[in-house]
């Protein structure tokens, strides 16, 4: 079973801090764009035997939707828009589908089994429609995600969930979509958690260590020279300000950190968003800083001695 759209944001859907809605051109032109990314996969059915199927993606959709719900049959709208939703094939429930989340979670179970080299095209192409059409959804590694800001859905958030699986963090890749799911889900005070052991267990990653206190992890990354030594004012500023931010956040704001004292707060919506975003700003910079250095270390063999 798939960890899904309708899964992750169960709870907000279901108080209606989120809504789905599709206008049928949309689910039109991202149909389009599944029948022509469509292609030849083989499945095996049994496990016990390594006999497998020839199918192709949108074959195999019905299949794998079925299963996910534990339903007999696919549920549609009529043509018409007259009565009850009645079964219906495959392309009936993705253009009149009667629970517009399921929409999202087809997308996702369309993207998993997907050619690697093609799941690129077919997640820019489904931004792209959103965007163009003003809805405020976008999808990153192959998940439907809420978007506040397209800017920083695509040019943060998704590059840093490229570069955490380019450098095989999976642990800190699970924090940080725990994060995401956690502000669709209005846990604001999970978001800020989450992000906060996200930052955290980057640091100790690319050092390689399993337990530091903050303070002392920050101040092991500075030593690391992975953070530029422009200057000590800089760099301490740079230390306290930007890498200490979330970690700041969650222990000062009441209701975020570990212990709440006598009065409960709600952690502010701003707050939380603020936090996960800072975050991905922050795991942008330090992969790209680790992975620059990770490059220079590697001497070429014809570089290791100057010939003069």
């Amino acid at each position: 079973m798939a960890w899904v759209f309708s899964k992750r944001c169960q709870e907000s859907l279901k108080n209606k801090k989120l809504r789905v809605s599709i206008q049928r051109t949309v689910r039109q032109r991202i149909w389009m764009t599944m029948e022509n990314i469509n292609h030849t996969i083989w499945v095996q059915r049994d496990p016990t035997s390594s006999w497998s199927n020839e199918t192709d993606l949108l074959a195999e959709l019905p299949r794998k939707i079925k299963a996910e719900y534990g339903i007999k049959e696919l549920m549609a709208f009529p043509e018409n828009g007259e009565g009850p939703a009645i079964a219906a094939n495959l392309e009936g429930f993705m253009l009149r589908g009667n629970y517009p989340p399921y929409f999202f979670d087809a997308l996702e179970l369309f993207y998993e089994d997907m050619e690697n080299d093609l799941k690129n095209n077919f997640q820019k192409s489904i931004n792209q429609i959103m965007e163009e059409n003003e809805l405020t959804w976008g999808m990153a590694e192959g998940k439907i995600f809420p978007v506040d800001s397209q800017y920083i859905e695509e040019a943060i958030l998704r590059k840093s969930h490229e570069l955490l699986k380019e450098v095989k963090f999976e642990g800190v890749l699970l924090e940080f979509e725990k994060a995401r799911t956690d502000i669709a889900n209005g846990d604001y005070q999970g978001a800020i958690q989450n992000a906060n052991l996200a930052v955290e267990s980057i640091i100790k990653g690319i050092l390689g260590i399993e337990r530091a206190k903050p303070g002392e992890l920050f101040r092991q990354l500075v030593d690391s020279k992975i953070i530029p030594q422009y200057y000590s004012g800089f760099l301490k500023a740079f230390e306290e300000n930007i890498l200490r931010c979330v970690n700041i956040m969650r222990n000062e704001e009441l209701g975020a950190g570990h212990g709440q004292g006598t009065q409960v707060n709600a952690v502010p919506e701003e707050l939380a968003e603020l936090a996960v975003h800072l975050s991905a700003v922050i795991i942008h910079y330090l992969i790209k800083r680790h992975l620059t250095k990770e490059d220079k270390s590697v001497i070429p063999d014809d570089e290791v001695e100057i010939p003069f």
